[in-house]
């Protein structure tokens, strides 16, 4: 079973790839949002907002569109696809799982797996868009002689 792109990668190799895009995605969660479980309170209008701040999810996204071109790169489409959701899911689960005593946080880690399945398949959807239109470009251009 190939689990990456590279047919001549040995198993550890690809095993190696699929751990790496684990942490990295695990580490999305835990690097932007994982450490900040405060809400702010707003005297003025008198809200609750947070506990993340919209820069939190604009740099988690823009580290996120890496991971996953890394691993567009790296693994087979759909291992990519299970790989990245389930371990950001997970990773948000070891800090919600603790915080939360109602039993909501499954409803929360069931969205989380839905959401980012979704977005993971849109921008691995894009990569393979922006790959299939340079290999067309590059195969379009007549050399010259």
């Amino acid at each position: 079973m190939r689990l990456t792109r590279s047919p001549d990668r040995p198993p550890l190799g690809q095993w190696s790839s699929v751990v790496l895009i684990c942490l990295l995605s695990a580490g999305l969660w835990f690097g932007w949002f994982g450490w900040d479980a405060e809400y702010q309170y707003d005297a003025a209008t008198g809200e609750m907002t947070g506990p993340y701040e919209i820069w939190q999810g604009v740099a988690a996204f823009l580290c996120g569109v890496v991971v996953v071109g890394l691993a567009y790169r790296l693994l087979h489409f759909f291992v990519a696809l299970l790989v990245i959701p389930a371990s950001f899911t997970l990773a948000w689960v070891s800090t919600a799982a603790v915080m939360d005593s109602s039993g909501l946080w499954v409803v929360g880690a069931i969205l989380v797996a839905l959401g980012t399945t979704f977005g993971t398949a849109v921008m691995l959807g894009a990569a393979a868009a922006v790959e299939a239109i340079g290999n067309r470009q590059r195969t379009s251009v007549i050399p010259s002689e």
